[in-house]
């Protein structure tokens, strides 16, 4: 069997966690709650990086990260990420997909992206510095 490292054993809690929140987000939906609520909340309490599929952190969260790294978006996101929120302590790059212009999302803030990264997003990298990209 492989080892989990000390950073894959905390990423795998946060998965869990996440996996879980998605999950009672999407009863409490049902219920009374409106769509966007719970998810948003629960990055908020959980100091994630959260894509949304609808402007205003509305719908579900599609895609959330807690570390630094350059991910790849998967096409779920790439088509439905049109919102993110930024409760890490670092800055968010967003890049379209096939290139192009990337924005920032600061430390604490939010997002409704804009063309071309709007439903379009290829790559988020989760770092220390802004990169001297426009803000989002």
């Amino acid at each position: 069997m492989g080892h989990i490292s000390r950073s894959g054993s905390r990423r795998l809690r946060v998965r869990t966690a996440l996996a879980g929140f998605i999950a009672v987000a999407g009863l409490v939906g049902l219920a009374a709650a409106p769509a966007s609520a719970a998810p948003y909340d629960d990055c908020k309490g959980l100091r994630l990086v959260c894509v949304f599929e609808h402007p205003g952190h509305g719908g579900q969260a599609v895609w959330t990260a807690a570390e630094d790294g350059t991910y790849r978006i998967n096409y779920r996101t790439r088509t439905t990420g049109s919102s993110i929120t930024n409760f890490t302590g670092r800055f968010i790059h967003v890049k379209p997909y096939g290139g192009g212009q990337a924005c920032y999302v600061g430390i604490g803030r939010e997002a409704d992206l804009r063309a071309p990264v709007n439903d379009n997003i290829g790559e988020i990298i989760v770092t220390s510095w802004n990169g001297g990209f426009p803000a989002c």
